[in-house]
């Protein structure tokens, strides 16, 4: 029996077996009613000031402290002000009181904080720092840690990570300040172990992964993103964030996430969650404009600005904001330049046991099309050239390529996204909580698509052959979470859900080359839904276990008749040794991505051969890991992964004469094969340490990704044994910080260090002459060394609440050799502005 066989049945078993683990746990969780502590004596017989006075009813049971705050301030129509950095918000808590005052329920809820209610007004009370002389200490020093952060990504209602069977990065609101990243390759290189994306230049509109822990895809990998639970039509062209609009990006590497996200998981999950608070504490405006230049070796200096504006106002129960951004950059190569323009939108409704929030996001790009400036059309083929220029499909001759190489640089490809959608909260009792998503999200991407005609389909060509046009998908996603049991003894928490996404494309036309094969590309309407049924149980707060199951029925699985399981099981020990909480964790998932992926819709009849039935590609794998925290002072993560990967589709350059040209009687084009078995294996290193003003966080990756097995019908260039290409073998991140009264500065270096990738230039140099299939193209694999960039950041507040900002990206220089020697990007670039707070 071969490996693959083994795995599937060993993924079979596991399977049936999770249904038992399911329906055996439910018994032995007890259905009694919440152990919540009643209120004080001493404080339940408090006399209270108005409005501490008012008499309040609210029975929740493991949420977090920020939410019973909210869910009190809506029950007793109070607005309740504080800073965040005197309270452990994400505490977890436990709230049940009949016909009690609000000062009691405060009361109980501060305990051990270093704060104190204070009233302010007819209907506010301010959560102030304690006296110095109460001797408390705050319960945040004492017993919560990064263990207690509150994640979505376990829960659809948020779930402690404290229980979490698997690794999850999160890159929250404060680091991506101190970062002043926008882009989403600067944001997530450095902060999360196991992923990297390629240096995007600015006239680029894709994001390129280069790692997902190893290779899920061939140059098409991609995590699954959701922007507040509304699932993104294309991942690859999310590429740009609103640091001033994202509360935190939350991460999932690896197959786990399809358990609750469903088919096209199969290289892990991105959840970038939205800024939905008021403005109290912080500034309710600010103002940041600056510019600056950047350059590379084939052009004058560029002009760089970047402008934006935020603005937030409302109470505790209902706040809005939005956030607008402009910026662009100069023509870094001839004809290479770009303009953007986003807006965010977010509003929130709080009520006593409901909550209403909703997103709007707006994006448009206009970027300039520059060819590399390493070829000259003399070194492109004669096949190659853009198909709105000239009758490709006839012949054209080195004259018409001439002609169309000068449209590439001087053309413009124009990008426009957008998120509409809504998230409505329910708890209809202690014990039950609903929450409903509905959105929708869109592109429209038009303009010159140029690309190049060699016997490599890069991720530019692919890529956007398969955006080209226009896309909508709209997702509704339905789940209720079921709370029994104590957390301080036995508890259980079952969600059910179901959801269902259906995306249109269009705009995909062409001529059809096809020899009778059937394209998996669609152009229309594709469906994909699933019910999920998850149990995670926990003992004491110091076992916990996790089972969970998806049926997933997709539109472009057409060899499984639409149908897949996709199932996950984990679990997780915790213990506290003092002021050090320690954490292991182990679990299983298994993923998939469907034939007629809306990422693969590039290899359409124009251009694509699909030769027989495509069978889906699938990853499945363990992960462990050991987690130890001291408080919010130093953290450490460790973990070790072993996935496999089966028929992962690669576009194969084949030569083939059915229709010749006339001066020519070879013709490139692709065929979709499954390649066979990849394995990615590794081990993953985060690390932070917090001391006073000072943090510094660090990230390290070791990746194995290789060819284990190929198919038999596979007419590729890979061969058993050869590492995957363009996956880099190992990644690191450093970041060092210093955030003081009036003044902060943050320092970040990132490396990818060696990978194999093809010798574009020579490639294409050589395709001139004909086309080169095969094991021919082995001799064009050359190994590239590595690339290390670092960043930096300075803020100096000046007088009220004006400051400056102080900004340098790519300071090494280094402008050429990622993910190829035939991408450049923009060289070293500095920007000064300044910023305004109200």
């Amino acid at each position: 029996m071969s490996r693959a066989s083994r795995a599937r049945t060993g993924c079979r078993h596991l399977v049936r077996a999770i249904p038992l683990l399911l329906v055996g746990a439910l018994p032995a969780v007890s259905w009694a009613e919440p152990k919540c502590a009643a209120p004080r004596a001493e404080t339940r017989g408090s006399r209270w000031p108005s409005p501490l006075d008012r008499v309040v009813t609210l029975h929740a049971r493991d949420v977090a402290l920020r939410d019973a705050l909210d869910r009190l301030a809506s029950a007793a129509s109070l607005r309740l002000s504080y800073s965040p950095e005197l309270l452990a918000l994400e505490r977890r808590v436990c709230v049940f009181y009949d016909s009690i005052p609000v000062g009691a329920v405060l009361s109980d809820l501060l305990t051990g904080s270093a704060v104190t209610p204070v009233v302010a007004g007819a209907d506010q009370v301010v959560l102030a720092p304690a006296s110095a002389g109460s001797g408390s200490t705050p319960r945040a020093a004492r017993n919560v840690s990064v263990l207690d952060r509150v994640v979505v990504t376990g829960s659809p209602v948020g779930a402690s990570q404290r229980g979490l069977a698997s690794a999850v990065t999160v890159v929250d609101r404060t680091e991506l300040a101190r970062q002043g990243n926008s882009t989403l390759s600067q944001t997530l290189n450095g902060a999360v172990p196991g992923i990297w994306l390629w240096e995007q230049s600015p006239s680029n509109l894709l994001a390129r992964y280069g790692s997902l822990r190893g290779a899920s895809s061939f140059e098409l990998s991609a995590p699954k993103v959701y922007i507040d639970g509304i699932e993104v039509a294309n991942p690859l062209l999310l590429t740009e964030l609103s640091p001033d609009a994202v509360e935190r990006v939350e991460v999932i590497r690896g197959p786990q996430g399809a358990a609750l996200y469903g088919a096209d998981a199969i290289g892990g999950v991105i959840n970038i969650i939205m800024r939905h608070d008021n403005a109290d504490g912080e500034e309710i405006a600010k103002l940041r404009s600056s510019a600056g230049l950047t350059h590379s070796s084939f052009a004058r200096p560029a002009i760089v600005q970047d402008h934006a504006l935020s603005i937030r106002g409302g109470s505790d129960l209902r706040s809005g904001s939005l956030s607008v951004a402009l910026g662009s950059v100069g023509s870094y190569l001839p004809g290479a330049q770009s303009h953007e323009a986003r807006g965010d939108g977010e509003f929130k409704l709080l009520g006593t046991r409901s909550m209403l929030t909703g997103t709007a996001r707006l994006y448009a790009k206009d970027a300039g099309v520059g060819m590399s400036p390493l070829l000259s059309p003399g070194n492109l083929a004669e096949y190659g050239g853009a198909p709105e220029s000239h009758d490709s499909w006839r012949g054209g001759g080195r004259e018409t390529l001439r002609s169309t190489t000068g449209d590439m640089a001087g053309g413009t490809q124009s990008l426009r996204e957008y998120t509409l959608g809504g998230t409505a909260t329910l708890s209809s009792s202690e014990s039950w909580t609903h929450v409903v998503t509905v959105g929708i999200d869109g592109y429209r991407l038009s303009g010159n698509m140029s690309f190049m005609a060699t016997p490599i389909a890069t991720t530019s060509d692919s890529a956007l052959r398969a955006a080209w046009g226009g896309s909508d998908r709209a997702t509704i996603r339905a789940n209720s979470i079921l709370r029994l049991g104590n957390v301080e003894d036995l508890a259980a928490t079952a969600t059910f859900g179901a959801d269902y996404s259906t995306i249109q494309q269009t705009g995909n036309g062409g001529p059809d080359i096809s020899l009778g094969g059937r394209s998996p590309a669609f152009n229309g309407w594709q469906g994909s839904g699933g019910l999920i049924a998850q149990i995670d149980a926990s003992w004491r707060n110091a076992l916990f276990a996790t089972a969970g199951l998806r049926a997933e029925r997709d539109d472009g699985l057409f060899v499984t008749n639409g149908l897949a399981t996709l199932p996950m099981i984990g679990g997780a020990a915790v213990h506290d040794f003092g002021a050090m909480t320690a954490k292991l964790r182990a679990s299983y998932g298994t993923a998939i991505r469907p034939v007629g992926s809306v990422l693969r819709s590039s290899f359409s009849a124009r251009e694509a051969l699909v030769q027989g039935n495509l069978a889906p590609e699938e990853q499945s794998g363990f992960e462990a890991g050991l987690d130890a925290f001291v408080g919010r002072t130093f953290s450490i993560h460790l973990t070790r992964f072993d996935q496999r990967a089966y028929n992962l589709i690669q576009p194969v350059a084949i030569a083939w004469t059915l229709t010749p040209y006339p001066y020519q009687n070879e013709r490139l084009a692709y065929a979709l094969q499954n390649v066979g078995e990849i394995s990615n294996r590794g081990w993953e290193l985060e690390s932070s340490i917090a001391r006073g003003a000072f943090s510094l966080t660090g990230t390290a990756s070791l990746v194995d990704s290789r060819v284990r097995h190929v198919g038999t019908s596979y007419s590729g260039d890979l061969v058993a044994g050869d590492r995957m290409l363009g996956v880099p073998s190992a990644m690191a991140g450093l970041t060092s910080a210093w955030t003081a009264a009036n003044w902060s500065a943050s320092f970040t270096v990132t490396r990818a260090f060696n990978w194999v990738n093809y010798d574009g230039v020579a490639l294409s140099t050589a395709s001139a002459g004909g086309a080169i299939v095969g094991k021919d193209l082995r001799q064009y694999w050359s190994l590239y060394p590595g690339v290390t960039r670092l960043d930096a950041s300075f803020s100096r507040q000046l007088f009220g609440g004006f400051g400056l900002v102080v900004g340098g990206h790519n300071l090494l220089d280094a402008q050429r050799g990622e993910p190829d020697n035939l991408t450049v990007v923009p060289g070293r670039t500095l920007t000064a502005g300044l910023q305004a707070k109200f």
